[in-house]
């Protein structure tokens, strides 16, 4: 997300005007359980690119992470924060550290975080901002840090159909799940293992299904990353 007025003005419309999720997705939660289970929470720091309401921040800040967020709608940030105030009181006394910001130019240190953590967000950009985005994913995580992403494979109902901007990138798109969300871009595995090189790639697994309330098929491709020790 980029923090153009226009295209923030439109996820701040989304998300004054929908009743998003409320709870994470299984996957990120069996991800974080087969990786950190064995970890003292409170000593892994977790970054969501792309927080929305606090959905994954909610449940992580419960789960007793360290955990920052980042959106470029000041409505989503606002939204988040006061539902980890008012859900989690007592549970967490570790403040979340919750910014407006932008992907490329994220407001936090080299080597700050144990774990990324992106649920279909980098998808809402074009190919040059999800290239500056991931570089900066890079440069906050700790060596050896985890990175995990979910995005749209090319499967996915409303994939070529729109305004094209680029190779794999639309607008407009009329149909499927990314209907009236803006700029999407959809991906193949061969696309992910070039795109998200400079990152150890650990597993990217697919899940393709229907959803017969909006009339799709969709494909989630699920990706598993570790920035190098090494460096």
């Amino acid at each position: 997300m980029r923090l153009e007025r226009n295209y923030n003005k439109h996820w701040d419309d989304k998300f004054n005007s929908r009743d998003w999720g409320k709870y994470p997705p299984e996957d990120l939660v069996r991800f974080m359980g087969r990786n950190f289970k064995s970890y003292p929470r409170d000593n892994i720091s977790v970054l969501e690119v792309g927080c929305g309401p606090g959905a994954n921040i909610w449940y992580l800040h419960r789960e007793g992470y360290r955990v920052a967020g980042i959106d470029g709608s000041s409505a989503a940030i606002e939204k988040a924060g006061l539902r980890v105030t008012i859900e989690n009181a007592g549970i967490n006394n570790i403040e979340p550290d919750l910014r407006v910001g932008d992907f490329p130019g994220l407001p936090w240190e080299d080597n700050r975080f144990d774990v990324v953590v992106d649920i279909f967000s980098i998808y809402a950009n074009t190919a040059e901002i999800i290239d500056k985005t991931l570089d900066e994913v890079y440069r906050v995580l700790k060596p050896g840090g985890r990175f995990y992403s979910k995005v749209w494979g090319l499967k996915t109902t409303g994939f070529g159909q729109g305004k094209e901007l680029e190779i794999h990138t639309f607008d407009q798109i009329p149909i499927g799940p990314c209907y009236d969300m803006g700029v999407s871009h959809f991906f193949d595995k061969e696309e992910i293992k070039r795109r998200f090189g400079r990152f150890q790639i650990d597993a990217i697994d697919t899940i393709i299904r229907s959803d017969s309330i909006i009339n799709s098929e969709i494909e989630e491709i699920l990706c598993q990353f570790t920035k190098s020790a090494d460096i």
